[in-house]
């Protein structure tokens, strides 16, 4: 039904933000966020300007080049308000199957899918971006030789334990690396704590835990935010992925991406097993210490990259 009331309240909106020509939002996550600078990149490397971008977590585009005007207000109604009337397009790549409590795999790479969303053509990168200031990324050398380690990702908006390793082993890997290392533990106040790292869990904020990556070697973790805020700052990883994802789905080629090919893989399950999780049972913590010393070798060469041609 047609709204005058509507009508004026866009109007009056698209003025204040200066009538930008696109507007986007992610899936809702932080993860859906930072991966959605993929899109903005590519879009203002051909030419587009004008894009905006609704966001709960703008300090992910502060200082990015690709936005140039971020929707956001700290207070809900307020917020929900300044983008009435706004034509907005949702980034999404994911679709969610709740009587499976299953996500339905996706076609192609995610980020793939919301370039294709956003009408992106030709040839693009598979890597998000997130811009540090030099005094940003001072501060983020908290440590000689930093090794970043998360333990679980159960403190997510939307929990999945199929992504979830073993506290002990991660305890394992930390005790062998902190000889020669500094480990610092990022993540959720709630996650497992590892003895003898720095326990910076829920005491850093995005901007500081990009820094922190930025200065490290390698992060070692599990598929979601941190993973994502890793290459977005070009840290190397190693990433836990089991046999709930294929890493050619939502991973990097950066990174050591440690997938467990069994007879059920990719089932793309939350968080239901019929098979006691085995995907993730397989991956012992020697494979995950070869990798962390093969990424930490490479410190200080670029990332490789992968593309895609839309």
């Amino acid at each position: 039904m047609f709204s005058p009331l509507k009508t004026a309240v866009g109007l009056f909106n698209r003025a204040r933000l200066g009538f930008p020509r696109y507007y986007f939002h992610g899936a809702g996550g932080i993860g859906d966020d930072l991966i959605c600078t993929t899109v903005f990149h590519e879009l203002k490397k051909r030419g587009t300007s004008g894009i905006a971008l609704a966001t709960s977590y703008p300090g992910l585009f502060q200082n990015n080049p690709d936005v140039d005007q971020v929707l956001w207000h700290p207070r809900p109604r307020l917020n929900c308000w300044l983008r009435e009337g706004l034509p907005i397009k949702r980034l999404s790549h994911a679709v969610c199957d709740p009587l499976r409590d299953a996500d339905v795999p996706p076609p192609e790479h995610i980020l793939t899918a919301i370039c294709r969303l956003a009408g992106v053509k030709g040839q693009i990168k598979l890597r998000p971006y997130l811009f540090l200031t030099n005094a940003e990324m001072a501060a983020g050398r908290v440590g000689k030789n930093q090794v970043v380690m998360q333990t679980s990702g159960m403190s997510a908006p939307h929990p999945m334990r199929n992504k979830e390793w073993y506290p002990q082993r991660f305890q394992e890997i930390c005790t062998d690396l902190c000889s020669d290392n500094t480990v610092i533990q990022l993540g959720s106040a709630n996650d497992p704590k590892l003895e003898g790292a720095m326990d910076l869990r829920g005491k850093t904020t995005i901007r500081e835990s990009a820094a922190i990556m930025a200065n490290s070697r390698v992060f070692i973790g599990l598929v979601g935010f941190l993973m994502h805020l890793a290459r977005a700052v070009d840290c190397r990883a190693v990433i836990l992925y089991g046999g709930r994802e294929k890493p050619e789905q939502t991973g990097y080629v950066a990174n050591k991406n440690l997938y467990s090919p069994v007879e059920c893989s990719p089932c793309w399950l939350r968080n239901p097993c019929d098979y006691n999780r085995k995907c993730m049972d397989m991956i012992t913590v020697e494979p995950v210490l070869a990798a962390t010393r093969d990424q930490i070798n490479k410190f200080g060469t670029a990332l490789e990259v992968e593309t895609a041609q839309l």
